[in-house]
C-alpha cells in the first residue's frame, strides 16, 4: 500500500478513535458520529467512484459538501431530532452547541478540497473536449494537494480530541 492510499483510508480509524476518546462529551460524540456516517459512506463508495473516471471529481465535491454538513448543520439537526424523538440527548447537544477552532479548520480544508476538485473536474472536461492537451492540474498538483489536505484534516481531528475536555469544561463552567 502506498502512502496516498494509506492517507485516503486513515480518517476512518482516526474518527473511531476520536469518538471513543471523547465519548463522555455529548457535543463531540454527536459531531464525530455524524462525521463517521459520512466517512463510512465515502469508504463504501470510494472504489466504485474511481470507475466513474470523469465524474469521480464530482463525487469528491459531493462528499466535501457532505463533510461540511455535520459542521454547519449540527445544531439544526440536533434540534430537529429532538423535536421528532423527544430524546433529551439531542436537546442537550442543541443547547450546548459551539464551534471549535478545529471545526473551522475542517471547513477550510473541505472548502479547499471542493475548489480543487471543481477545477480538476472542469479541466478534465476541457481535456475530453480537446480544448486543452494535458490536464496538468490533475496530473501534477491534485494528488499532492489531496494528501496534504488529508494530513491537515487528520491533525485537526487529533487536535479536536486533545482539546475537547478543556473546551467542554470552559463552556460548562
Amino acid at each position: 500500500m502506498d502512502f496516498g492510499t494509506f492517507i485516503t483510508y486513515a480518517p476512518l480509524p482516526i474518527i473511531i478513535f476520536a469518538l471513543l476518546a471523547t465519548w463522555k462529551y455529548e457535543c463531540s460524540r454527536y459531531f464525530l458520529f455524524l462525521l463517521l456516517i459520512v466517512e463510512l459512506i465515502d469508504e463504501a463508495l470510494y472504489k466504485t467512484s474511481l470507475t466513474w473516471t470523469t465524474h469521480h471529481y464530482l463525487y469528491c465535491m459531493i462528499l466535501d459538501v457532505m463533510f461540511v454538513a455535520p459542521i454547519l448543520y449540527r445544531k439544526a439537526t440536533s434540534n430537529w431530532l429532538y423535536n421528532k424523538t423527544g430524546l433529551d440527548f439531542f436537546r442537550r447537544v442543541y443547547e450546548s452547541h459551539h464551534y471549535s477552532l478545529q471545526e473551522i479548520g475542517l471547513l477550510l480544508i473541505f472548502s479547499l478540497n471542493f475548489v480543487i476538485n471543481f477545477i480538476v473536474y472542469i479541466e478534465i472536461w476541457l481535456y475530453k473536449l480537446y480544448v486543452i492537451d494535458n490536464p496538468y492540474i490533475k496530473l501534477i498538483f491534485r494528488n499532492p494537494i489531496q494528501i496534504g489536505l488529508h494530513l491537515f484534516g487528520i491533525c485537526a481531528l487529533l487536535t479536536y480530541v486533545v482539546k475537547t475536555p478543556l473546551r467542554e469544561k470552559h463552556y460548562h463552567d
